[in-house]
C-alpha cells in the first residue's frame, strides 16, 4: 500500500473537519449551517498487470485437401480484396484460402486453431492423413467445418477446414476426407 502524500493528508483532514463542523449564523446565533466538502480522494484497490507472450505464427499447412469444391478457381485475388472474418482472423494461425470466380472464399484451412464455433448438429468422423479422426459438421449460417488435432498436441497441431456457403454435406465430407 502506498503512503498518502502530506498534501493529500492535509486536504483529507480539512475535508473531514469542514464537513463535521457547524458554523453559527451572524444574524441568528441559534441557527446552524452545515458546510459539506465533496470527497477529494477516492481510494481504490491496487491492481496487478500481467503480460502474455505474443502468439507465434504457425508454419504453413503441411497437408491440404486433394479434392476441391467445383466452384474453386485457380489463382488468387488481390490480397487487399480478401474479406476477413471470424475464421480468417484467428490470432497466431496460418491460413490458406481457396476462392470462387468472384473472389469470395470457398474454403479456408487454418493451422493453429479449432473452429471458433460449435457444431450446430451432430458431426461425422472422417479419417484423414492415414487414420487421424476429423469431425465434420455444420457450424451455423450455412458454414461447415472439419476439425482435428495431430499429436503431440501443441497449438500448431490444431487444424480447421472451414467451408463457406453454399456447401452440401456430401461436398464437406468428400473434401475433408481428401486431406493428405
Amino acid at each position: 500500500m502506498r503512503p498518502i502524500s502530506p498534501v493529500c493528508c492535509a486536504l483529507l483532514v480539512f475535508g473531514c473537519l469542514a464537513s463535521a463542523c457547524s458554523f453559527g449564523s451572524a444574524d441568528d446565533p441559534t441557527t446552524t449551517q452545515v458546510v459539506t466538502v465533496p470527497a477529494l480522494i477516492t481510494l481504490t484497490e491496487a491492481t496487478t498487470t500481467t503480460t502474455e507472450p505474443p502468439l507465434s505464427i504457425c508454419d504453413a499447412v503441411d497437408s491440404f485437401p486433394e479434392v476441391m469444391p467445383e466452384r474453386v478457381v485457380s489463382g488468387l485475388p488481390d490480397a487487399s480484396s480478401v474479406p476477413f472474418d471470424e475464421f480468417t482472423l484467428l490470432a497466431g494461425a496460418f491460413t490458406a484460402m481457396r476462392f470462387d470466380a468472384s473472389g469470395d472464399p470457398v474454403l479456408v484451412m487454418i493451422r493453429g486453431a479449432l473452429p471458433p464455433r460449435q457444431f450446430t448438429e451432430p458431426s461425422e468422423v472422417v479419417e484423414i492423413l492415414d487414420g487421424i479422426p476429423s469431425l465434420v459438421g455444420p457450424i451455423g449460417d450455412g458454414f461447415w467445418a472439419a476439425a482435428w488435432a495431430i499429436p503431440p498436441g501443441d497449438r500448431c497441431d490444431l487444424y480447421s477446414l472451414i467451408f463457406y456457403p453454399p456447401t452440401s454435406p456430401e461436398e464437406a465430407l468428400a473434401v475433408a476426407g481428401s486431406v493428405k
